[in-house]
């Protein structure tokens, strides 16, 4: 596992550095995020930068949710690796291992939407993708029978922000079935698809607190 999260951020600088995160004022944070399902989530973030321009357009707001979306959901995948040593029992742990890897998916699923050739429709496929792993990774501590230890110290706000941002999307049109291929989208290359499918290669241990570029969001 300590070899995995160098590859992930190989592959998310390229997504993170292409374009800089709009600004907004008060009232305009207020207002966007009053029309979300997880409001307050929303303008604990927003209001963290209030010293930039408005968002240009709606497509703005929604790629500034993603990429912050993207950023949480990193921190609570490093986050997630540091609890393994409080693993009580081999269930547990495993449970724990489900965890990281269903981390591992939401992450190159988020980085997936901010991909030009993603259309409408596979971003939404992907959002309710990383959505459904995020409850799939709490739901394995019940399902493997274990005390309910690891799951409050891995409690953070990335489902709010996942389904902040698949409201923005659905605020594009109505949902239609992407075209597929394999499992995948069809703009997804097989070099990706298959990293798709192999989760276990993603991950190191070389970045706590994370790289610059991610902490300026």
């Amino acid at each position: 596992m300590a070899t995995r999260i160098l590859l992930t951020l190989v592959i998310l600088v390229p997504i993170l550095l292409s374009s800089t995160v709009s600004g907004y004022s008060l009232e305009d944070a207020k207002a966007r995020c009053s029309l979300l399902p997880n409001p307050d989530t929303c303008e604990y973030f927003l209001t963290s930068k209030l010293d930039q321009n408005p968002f240009k357009d709606d497509n703005d707001f929604f790629e500034y949710s993603v990429r912050l979306t993207l950023e949480r959901a990193w921190r609570a995948q490093t986050h997630t690796y540091t609890l393994g040593s409080q693993c009580k029992n081999e269930r547990e742990k495993a449970a724990w291992a489900d965890c990281l890897e269903l981390y591992e998916l939401i992450v190159l699923k988020l980085n997936g939407t901010l991909d030009s050739k993603c259309t409408q429709d596979d971003k939404q496929t992907w959002l309710s993708t990383a959505l459904t792993n995020l409850v799939t990774c709490l739901a394995g501590f019940d399902d493997l029978g274990v005390p309910n230890n690891l799951p409050p110290l891995m409690s953070n706000n990335v489902s709010k922000l996942i389904s902040n941002s698949l409201s923005l999307c659905h605020k594009a049109g109505p949902y239609k079935p992407p075209s597929t291929k394999f499992g995948f989208p069809k703009w997804v290359k097989p070099g990706d698809r298959k990293l798709l499918q192999t989760p276990s290669s993603i991950y190191s241990g070389e970045c706590r607190g994370g790289p610059r570029w991610l902490r300026q969001l």
